[in-house]
């Protein structure tokens, strides 16, 4: 594993510095997000079936964000985001930070803004 793993506190601090990887259902994404928060959907990327981390790549280049660049990857709980993260760095991505809280780490403080 060579992403870091990060927490709350990192997001916010990077919060407008970094590009933000939101890799849950686009439903999820739709309803509410962190600010900033670009959708790159791992699970339809999964369900086309082929190589997943190809797709993830494709799909984070297609918002700007390419291999080189540092970014903060987070799902609803942190599993996706871990896994997320695994198939970003078998595509060659090599700056990433996972989220691991996630979402649901996000929304248990009130005075952290979101997006809709």
């Amino acid at each position: 594993m060579a992403y870091d793993v990060v927490d709350a506190t990192y997001v916010l601090d990077n919060l407008g510095k970094m590009p933000i990887i939101d890799v849950r259902p686009k439903f999820l994404y739709d309803e509410s997000r962190i600010p900033g928060a670009v959708s790159v959907e791992m699970i339809t990327a999964k369900q086309l079936g082929g190589d997943v981390a190809a797709e993830m790549a494709r799909r984070a280049e297609a918002v700007g964000i390419g291999p080189d660049d540092e970014c903060i990857v987070y799902c609803q709980d942190g599993a996706l985001a871990h896994e997320a993260c695994g198939y970003l760095e078998q595509a060659g991505y090599t700056a990433l930070h996972c989220y691991e809280g996630s979402f649901t780490d996000w929304v248990t403080d009130p005075s952290r803004s979101l997006e809709d």
